[in-house]
């Protein structure tokens, strides 16, 4: 066994075994704060939410890595990957299943061309770099135009997921003689993420920044960070609240400070309230109460159904008030991400089914919903009206 895997065990014995249900509570406030940012009622930096989503992320996928390698010398990454697949894939083909009949039973003007593309984009993960490569400015394409826009997340995260099973083999066998302390490497490499969003932060111009896997990735290396070195950063639990708290209230994600220091003291406060719950047992419980664990297990089936739901209740009566939009919205998002992970999330998760028997009925609902894209749409909307949006079916287009 490999200094580092020796390391995690002698740490981990008897704290890190078994699930910690406060990190479910944890995931609750994420989407809350995701959710209250984009639906306009005053947590200017709730979008911060997604980081503590990826460090969680980060801590979660490592710590299991860690656990099924100091098993067997050889972990099954297939397994692993196919248990990535049966959590996450399902419930976004809903959703995006759900937007594109949405789109072929009203089609409203505007939205199809969008909707095509980032359904090509959601279905290979690769929703971020069609944002930044494509010209779909994250910030300034009107929420018309853009109802999976959300999905960059997820890419960055099943990225994440499919590289660093095979990094990780590497650094705990061959590197396990070479670096003594795996955790100061991935802290450095971490830092070196941070340094890069910032060099390409251009004003006006975030989403390069922003949204990249390699600018995004360590938030998700500072989660990894701890659940090799369990116990390193809890001791700040009750200062990383409070960064928190003031940073999701104050972040502005066009200003330089941002990313010069504001994204890596939010990851670091999130790894140590992270490091906190799982080591030391601080706020565990206040973050294990029924309502955030009820919230936490749905929350990715809520992260996915709320700016759907939102693009649609402001498409559809945009005579309604601010209040009554978030009244509607929230609880539609909350009920169908509820029967989402009642009928398909969970029994698909915890059922028996093989590869060689799921895959196939995925791959075929991969290839009808990429066909319904074929399906012809009208002309996009011009310049005066909202951007026009490189994509299928975009005679021309060019990107904003």
């Amino acid at each position: 066994m490999s200094l580092a895997l020796e390391q995690h065990t002698a740490t981990t014995r008897g704290v890190f075994h078994g699930r910690i249900d406060a990190i479910d509570g944890m995931r609750a406030v994420a989407v809350a704060a995701v959710m209250a940012f984009h639906y306009g009622t005053g947590l200017g930096g709730g979008f911060l939410g997604v980081d503590l989503f990826f460090v969680i992320s980060g801590f979660v996928i490592t710590r299991l890595l860690l656990t099924e390698r100091a098993r067997t010398p050889r972990p099954p990454l297939r397994s692993f990957w196919f248990r990535r697949v049966k959590r996450l894939l399902p419930a976004v083909l809903l959703v995006v299943g759900a937007v594109q009949t949405w789109m072929l039973l009203q089609d409203p003007p505007g939205l199809r061309p969008t909707v095509n593309a980032q359904t090509l984009a959601a279905l290979t993960y690769t929703s971020n770099w069609y944002a930044i490569l494509g010209h779909v400015d994250y910030w300034d394409v009107s929420q018309e135009q853009a109802p999976l826009n959300h999905l960059w997340s997820l890419a960055v995260e099943e990225q994440f997921y499919l590289l660093w099973p095979l990094l990780l083999i590497g650094l705990t066998t061959w590197g396990a003689r070479r670096v003594r302390r795996p955790h100061l490497l991935l802290f450095a490499t971490a830092a070196v993420c941070y340094l890069l969003a910032y060099l390409l932060y251009l004003p006006g111009a975030e989403d390069r920044a922003y949204l990249g896997t390699d600018t995004r990735a360590g938030a998700l290396l500072l989660g990894a960070v701890v659940a090799f070195r369990p116990g390193l950063l809890s001791r700040f639990a009750w200062p990383a609240v409070a960064v928190l708290g003031w940073l999701w209230c104050t972040a502005d994600i066009g200003s330089a400070a941002f990313y010069g220091w504001q994204l890596p003291l939010a990851g670091i406060a999130a790894a140590a309230l992270i490091d906190a719950v799982a080591h030391a047992g601080r706020f565990r419980r206040a973050l294990s109460a029924r309502p955030l664990l009820w919230l936490g297990h749905r929350s990715y089936g809520l992260y996915l159904w709320h700016w759907p739901v939102w693009v649609y209740v402001g498409v559809d009566h945009p005579e309604w008030s601010q209040v009554t939009k978030v009244s509607v919205a929230v609880c539609a998002s909350v009920l169908l991400s509820a029967a989402g992970y009642r009928l398909i999330e969970r029994p698909v998760r915890v059922s028996s089914w093989r590869p060689r028997m799921l895959l196939p009925v995925l791959t075929l609902c991969c290839v009808t919903l990429a066909l319904v894209t074929t399906i012809p749409t009208a002309d996009p909307v011009d310049a005066h009206n909202g951007p026009i949006v490189t994509g299928p079916h975009v005679p021309g287009g060019t990107g904003n």
